[in-house]
């Protein structure tokens, strides 16, 4: 079974299903942060919470952490990932550099379409990072906050 497989599997039979919950409830704390309160700079903060929190609660279940911890920051970090793919073709269209390399011609569609690609791509990747580090301290905080006594322990 490949990955993207499994993957699927897991999404469908609701395994990660507090995981898309939990980014789905970010999206309107990322809106709130990036464009009513601080519209110029990019803050992934509330995804990278709901990460966390993602990777506390899934430690005990069979999923890792982390994997739950990927699943809501893909979730929660769309509008990111589409918004900065946007600015980067509305940027590279009318840029001035641009405009005087090659023209107002069709050249400058395709670079400022493949920036915008490649911004998808690499916002994508940024945004599973997040992700995974949230996840990762979120099993941590687990594992050191979870107190209850093993089998053969005296308390």
């Amino acid at each position: 079974m490949t990955p993207l497989s499994r993957f699927r599997k897991n999404i469908n039979y609701g395994q990660f299903r507090t995981a898309v919950l939990l980014g789905i409830a970010s999206i309107p704390f990322t809106f709130g942060i990036n464009w009513v309160l601080t519209p110029d700079p990019v803050s992934a903060t509330p995804v990278f919470i709901a990460s966390i929190i993602s990777g506390y609660l899934y430690q005990s279940q069979p999923i890792k952490g982390t994997h739950a911890g990927v699943v809501t920051g893909l979730t929660g970090g769309i509008p990111i990932i589409l918004w900065q793919s946007g600015v980067t073709v509305v940027d590279w269209w009318g840029h001035s550099i641009l405009v005087d390399a090659v023209g107002d011609s069709w050249l400058m569609v395709i670079s400022s379409v493949g920036a915008g690609v490649a911004t998808l791509g690499i916002m994508t990747v940024v945004i599973m990072v997040i992700g995974v580090i949230g996840g990762f301290i979120g099993e941590w905080m687990n594992n050191r906050m979870d107190r209850t006594p093993t089998l053969g322990s005296e308390a």
